[in-house]
């Protein structure tokens, strides 16, 4: 019985691209996280070892670059800047010419240039079979830097060198370049496509930001959760304080009602005093009424054309208050209303206090 081993998945993924469009395999090399080697070989596009992380190693022959004087803090007018410096150093179709600046080095930048729509081919191959880019490295960008000799590495189309100086570019051999870089010593570089990645080397730039992964990523989102949740918790917070705060108004509200209440119907159990004290104005304006009625029943049997000092009417009856003079002229008027009982209301007044019962 043969065993069967699952296919190894890598932390990193290195894809040599050919220089031609027609390629129908990929030379691969898959490392650790710590960019140690784990395995190598070549394999059509649809049985490529997988991997967390995809890296697009560039062939120098297509790749050129530029040594460019920009400032410093350019902002987001560097691609602006970056065309207008490559105006003049560029062939062909400029609109199909794709920038992508490097970090700066004091006023200069490293500028790797390629023909966007050969690279676009390869990418959205490798996207349509489920392999997403994450980085491109140019050849050049793996050969080491080194102040007491010119490094080269064998490379598609030629030798890639840099010099100590810092100048990189392609050749066909050797004896090329000792002629570039006369009383320099050479220095070969074996396996270039193993090297790490540099430090320095960006991502996908954002004219290719549609080819980088499409596997969700959630740790980028944790300080995020983390904050929606104490944001969650502070409103919370801030509710039950505010509704605690409501609860006190509302019972410092009642205690002052039924002290209010208590004051104004001294003696009245008290159940609920807003049920109360609405029933009790209900009878204070009956009570008025009723008094009112009294008043109008009483004036229409009044036909002398009295000009009563004071007049207090109750339920009971009405009270008028009037001048002596008044009292002795309209005295057999008066006491045909009712027999008012009559008294002394201070020098000069007199006062008729009459029952009456309301008209049916």
């Amino acid at each position: 019985m043969s065993a069967i081993m699952a296919a190894p998945r890598f932390s990193i993924l290195r894809l040599s691209l050919p220089p031609d469009e027609a390629w129908t395999e990929l030379a691969w090399i898959g490392f650790s996280a710590g960019y140690a080697v784990a395995g190598s070989g070549v394999s059509p596009l649809a049985e490529l070892p997988a991997a967390d992380e995809l890296e697009i190693l560039l062939p120098a022959c297509r790749v050129s670059m530029h040594r460019l004087e920009l400032p410093v803090n350019a902002g987001k007018h560097l691609d602006a800047l970056v065309r207008q410096a490559l105006e003049d150093r560029l062939l062909g179709d400029r609109d199909d010419a794709l920038a992508v600046p490097g970090p700066p080095q004091g006023t200069e930048r490293r500028v790797w240039v390629c023909r966007r729509s050969w690279l676009e081919s390869a990418l959205e191959r490798l996207a349509a079979a489920g392999h997403y880019a994450a980085r491109l490295i140019p050849e050049y960008e793996l050969l080491p830097e080194r102040e007491d000799a010119a490094v080269h590495a064998a490379a598609a189309g030629g030798t890639i060198f840099r010099t100590v100086s810092g100048l990189f570019g392609i050749v066909g051999n050797e004896a090329a370049l000792a002629r570039l870089a006369p009383g320099e010593t050479l220095q070969r570089v074996e396996d270039l496509a193993r090297r790490p990645c540099p430090p320095d080397c960006r991502g996908l730039p954002a004219a290719l930001a549609r080819f980088a992964s499409q596997r969700l990523d959630l740790r980028p989102l944790r300080a995020a959760g983390v904050l929606l949740a104490v944001s969650a918790a502070l409103a919370l917070l801030g509710t039950a304080a505010h509704w605690r705060h409501l609860e006190n108004r509302v019972a410092r509200l009642q205690h002052e009602i039924r002290q209010t209440f208590a004051a104004a119907y001294p003696g009245t159990p008290i159940i609920d005093p807003i049920l109360q004290w609405e029933s009790k104005q209900r009878e204070s304006t009956q009570a008025r009424d009723d008094a009112l009625d009294t008043a109008v029943a009483f004036a229409a049997r009044l036909k002398i054309p009295l000009r009563p000092r004071a007049v207090e009417v109750s339920e009971a009856g009405v009270r008028l208050t009037l001048t002596d003079s008044d009292a002795a002229q309209f005295k057999s008027s008066l006491e045909a209303l009712g027999k008012p009982e009559q008294m002394p209301a201070g020098p000069g007044f007199t006062q008729f206090n009459y029952r009456l019962e309301r008209e049916q």
